[in-house]
């Protein structure tokens, strides 16, 4: 179906009415002469002139309507006859004429004159800027589109629209009515124009004014619809609403604020009649003149006397000569007085002429009444008070007078405060500068309390606290200044400062005395330690060895005591810093633990170990003072415990901000603490009973400074105890988590050598647990069996089994039982178990594993409970060893350090006794030594022989360790020899001095052997 046959003739017509294209068959041949003569139909003379231009300009106002006329045609000869108009407007301001005679035929469908002329279609259809379609007028199918609407619908082809109903174009919720009666009026001949909301392929949505029309040809029919995108007009559209919308709410709140102020609001023209007021300003008038105003209502007819109009009228005139101000007033309501504040303004029209004023009256009694009270304040107030602005002081209270000793206040006012400051101030700034820095701090702070020394009109200086406020009087800022004089204050501060000054050289004396006694102490102990140790290596009878442990003994508690008044020193004067570091505290607690484990066993005690799965694998803490607190606990509790056991629980708990509370829970089953005297516990250099230390012995420090260190590590301890049942030491701490996946340096690895599943069944839970733990981190996959039937079926299907962990009796069955079941059922098995034993059967065991450990294809370790992972770790090693060098480490050990590390050895040291020490103890480890007496004789040492090593005292005579090391650090750098600090120095910042001062490493005094060996080891050895 085409809109047009071939014998449609049509112009096609620019804005100007001049014909560009056209089509035009035989039948109206005359026209080719006409178009000769003019591209102008007005210019043709064919239809009346007049005729033509009123359809020319009813086609010019119909927008995007359709125009039709019937017109008379002259044709050829004079003929006349009728003929039908059709102009329709078209893109560009262009427009198509129609033309078709009466008796013109219209049953032969012909082709599309789309078809015949391609540049007609191009520019009619193709390149229209809107979005056309041709609609199949029964079902409203889209038979054909442009190119435009390809775009405006984001379509991939014509064929998205083809026979798709025009209504699937429509977005969601259009109004099926104005659908209908488009149709209706386009089927009848009329056109239609329609806003309305389109969606696209893409899901996106826009507005469009869409023209339909109807086109008939012959005997066929089409909707011709036009799309123009008007978006952003109806988004304007929207946008002005909402404009209105707020503008009209603004009005609404504007007039619903001026209605509900309390304050009295009205306007005024220039005839001196109100035009707006608010219900305040009515209810005045109501209530004082018992006048019913309106708008239009003449101001000065409410009924006020003479003199008042007259006011009036001169400030009304005021503010229509364009002047804004305020004026003060009162009023009486009910006998009692009213402040008024009254501002005019003058109204001015868009043309900036004074149509009318406005006034705003406001009640500012309350204000009134603080001013007032302000001011009785001011001039009563004991504290001086001073009103200045940028011209000087302009009020002040008697109370100033008295403090700058002044009897005339003109003396005073006009002049800037800092006039009264003294000469020189603490901080040695100009005064005025300092004034200026002063107020600005306030004038940001809203409030600034600063000293001033200030000096009264007899030249006596005082000092003084000032409190500067800024605020607004008389609509200009000001500043008011309180003055407070503080003489007594500053005695009592400077009797504080001399009070303190005098604790700290008290403190100082202390440290530097304490220094002293132990760098005095530790001299002397380091030979009888030194001379101790080295007698211990020659061949002594029972007696001697017996006299020289205690001598050995006498000398560490001598030791222990030193460090312990140290740490307390330090602690109490605040110079112990804590070195926060990765600490396991399953290792920690493991190796205090072993440590303690020989004496408590001397006594007939069992040390137990117990850690909860939730404790963490690294903290972050001090390990040097946790292990100190932790060995503290534990030595007490085999200290004071005769018989029974010692049990450390180590267990975690959440804290906010994502840390850790660590628990360190210590039973014992000791004598008990009463419960009055547990008070003294932590009390230095006392106990609980004086009678124990004489039994026990023992200076009282240790539990003082473990307190002390806890709190220190954000933690406490706490104590419970009965007496002749025992106590319960609680230490926790708080601190963050590490979430190591390789315990390095806790547990080895050894996940290369092992088989994949590990076999666990024990029935103790909290032991289950650690056990499960620490196979997971050594590369096992855990299988849990609760029983017997359970293990021997895991052990049986799985071939992957490395080890099996297990107690000496299950539920069900016992070990050797189940070895019987596993044998028959695997003949050729290879497995190794870790027997697990109570501690009780330690004498007996024998009995009840009578045949176990001979039996083939199972190779069986036995522990016995409590279980310490780091001894589990061992049987590991053994069980799968993974070290190929560790035999070749442990034939390593067995040479002499000197043999593995060869060294040129220089040793500087004043004390004989020290010096012979030293030397003694470094032959222990093959090394041969030359001394030097001070540094001036280590420099010349070192001018005839290079050493690798320099073991150097601090304190000597001559020259110290200090310069000896900086000048051997200047004069011998090729090559610069290891310095360690040798020293009976042991105070907190010691070990720093040493480093800043050029020293490799630091070992304090008393020297033992193992100090130098693992010194050696950890400078020396790759």
């Amino acid at each position: 179906m085409t809109p047009f046959g071939t014998n449609s003739n049509f112009f096609l017509l620019n804005s100007k009415g001049e014909a560009i294209t056209w089509h035009i068959d035989q039948s109206w041949e005359e026209f080719s002469e006409k178009l000769k003569k003019s591209k102008m139909p007005r210019d043709w003379d064919w239809v009346r002139p007049q005729e033509w231009n009123e359809l020319w300009m009813e086609s010019e106002t119909a927008g995007n309507f359709e125009t039709v006329r019937e017109l008379q045609f002259q044709g050829k000869k004079g003929k006349h006859s009728s003929a039908l108009f059709r102009i329709l407007p078209v893109e560009n301001g262009h427009k198509l004429l129609l033309l078709s005679r009466k008796t013109e035929s219209v049953e032969t469908e012909t082709p599309s004159i789309f078809s015949n002329d391609a540049e007609l279609r191009a520019m009619i259809f193709q390149k229209s800027a809107n979005a056309i379609f041709l609609l199949e007028p029964d079902t409203d199918s889209v038979l054909e589109n442009n190119q435009t609407a390809l775009q405006y619908f984001s379509a991939q082809s014509s064929s998205d629209f083809r026979a798709q109903p025009f209504t699937s174009l429509l977005a969601d919720g259009f109004s099926l009515l104005d659908y209908q009666s488009m149709r209706k009026q386009v089927l009848d001949g009329q056109p239609y124009n329609w806003e309305v909301e389109f969606k696209t392929f893409d899901q996106n949505h826009f507005w469009g004014n869409a023209s339909f029309r109807i086109l008939a040809s012959n005997q066929n029919k089409i909707i011709l619809v036009q799309i123009k995108d008007i978006t952003e007009k109806i988004n304007s559209r929207k946008s002005l609403v909402e404009q209105s919308v707020k503008i009209a709410e603004h009005e609404a709140n504007l007039n619903a604020v001026i209605e509900n102020s309390d304050s009295m609001i009205w306007s005024i023209n220039k005839n001196y009649e109100i035009i707006i007021y608010n219900s305040s300003f009515e209810k005045e008038i109501q209530r004082h003149f018992k006048k019913k105003i309106f708008p239009g209502f003449p101001i000065f007819e409410v009924g006020i006397s003479d003199e008042e109009l007259q006011k009036w009228k001169t400030f009304y005139d005021r503010a229509f000569a364009g002047e804004r101000f305020q004026v003060n007033g009162t009023r009486t309501l009910d006998s009692i007085t009213i402040f008024t504040e009254t501002s005019f303004y003058p109204i001015k029209n868009s043309f900036g002429e004074i149509t009318g004023v406005s006034a705003v009256s406001v009640d500012i009694t309350e204000k009134k009444l603080a001013e007032e009270k302000f001011r009785l304040l001011f001039e009563h107030s004991s504290e001086p008070h001073v009103l200045y602005d940028e011209s000087g002081i302009f009020e002040c209270n008697p109370a100033t007078l008295n403090m700058l000793r002044c009897d005339d206040k003109n003396l005073i006012l006009g002049k800037h405060p800092s006039y009264f400051s003294a000469e020189k101030q603490t901080d040695e700034k100009r005064i005025v500068e300092k004034a200026n820095e002063t107020e600005l701090i306030a004038q940001r702070r809203g409030v600034y309390t600063f000293e001033r020394n200030y000096k009264r009109f007899n030249g006596e200086e005082f000092p003084t606290e000032i409190t500067l406020t800024p605020m607004k009087m008389f609509q200009r800022p000001v500043f008011l200044a309180v003055w407070h004089e503080i003489t007594e204050r500053k005695v009592y501060e400077e009797s504080l400062k001399r009070a303190k000054e005098t604790a700290e050289a008290a403190s100082k004396a202390k440290t530097d005395f304490l220094a002293m006694m132990s760098h005095e102490i530790r001299t002397p102990l380091n030979g009888v330690i030194g001379t101790v140790s080295l007698l211990e290596g020659t061949s002594l009878n029972l007696e001697q060895k017996e006299y020289l442990d205690i001598i050995k003994s006498s000398g560490q508690n001598l030791l222990i005591l030193l460090n312990d008044i140290l740490d307390l020193s330090r602690i109490e004067s605040g110079q112990l810093k804590l070195e926060m570091q990765p600490v396991s505290p399953q290792k920690l607690s493991e190796e205090v633990c072993n440590l303690f484990r020989p004496m408590a066993e001397e006594k007939g005690l069992v040390v137990e170990y117990k850690i909860s799965s939730l404790v963490p694998n690294w903290i972050i803490s001090d390990p040097y003072r946790l292990r100190q607190i932790l060995m503290n606990l534990i030595g007490n509790s085999i200290k004071f415990t005769e018989k029974g056991k010692i049990v450390l629980n180590v267990e975690a708990e959440k804290f906010p901000n994502e840390k850790l509370r660590i628990i360190f829970r210590l039973e014992d089953t000791g004598i008990g603490i009463p419960e009055e005297k547990l008070e003294l516990l932590f009390k230095a250099f006392s106990q609980v009973d004086s009678s124990t230390t004489r039994k026990y012995g023992g200076s009282g420090l240790g539990l003082t400074i473990s307190k002390k260190l806890a709190e220190l590590m954000k933690g406490e301890i706490i104590v419970k105890s009965q007496v002749d049942k025992g106590s319960e030491f609680t230490l926790s701490i708080i601190s963050e988590k590490l979430d190591y996946k390789i315990p390095v340096g806790v547990l080895e690895l050894h996940s290369k050598n092992l088989a994949k599943i590990a076999v666990v069944s024990i029935q103790d839970y909290v032991l289950k647990e650690q056990i499960k733990k620490f196979c997971e981190r050594n590369g096992f996959l855990v299988k849990l069996a609760r029983n017997a039937k359970e293990v021997i079926r895991i052990i049986s299907e799985e071939d992957r089994i490395g080890i099996f962990l297990t107690d000496l009796n299950l539920p069900d069955m016992n070990l050797p039982e189940i070895l019987d079941e596993l044998k028959t059922s695997t003949p050729n098995i290879k497995l190794t178990i870790i027997l697990l034993m109570e501690s009780e059967l330690k004498n007996s065991y024998h009995l009840v594993t009578q045949g176990l450990f001979n039996r083939p294809g199972f190779k069986i370790f036995m522990m016995f409970k409590p279980i310490l992972l780091d001894e589990l770790s061992k049987i590991f090693d053994k069980a799968f060893p993974t070290r190929i060098a560790k035999l070749e480490e442990e034939n390593e050990k067995e040479k002499k350090l000197s043999e593995r590390i060869p060294l040129n050895i220089l040793l500087v040291e004043d004390n004989v006794i020290n010096q012979k020490i030293a030397i003694r103890l470094l032959s222990k480890l093959g090394y041969k030594v030359d001394t030097a007496n001070n540094g001036v004789e280590a420099l010349s040492s070192l001018k005839n022989q290079s050493y690798q090593l320099i073991f150097m005292d601090i304190q000597m005579p001559e020259m110290d360790g200090f310069e000896a090391t900086q000048r051997i650090r200047k004069d011998f750098t090729d090559p610069n020899p290891i310095i360690v600090a040798m020293t009976a120095n042991a105070m907190e910042g010691d070990k720093e001095k040493c480093i800043e001062a050029g020293m490799d490493a630091y070992i304090a005094k008393p020297i033992q052997v193992h100090d130098i060996e693992s010194t050696i080891l950890h400078l020396f050895q790759p």
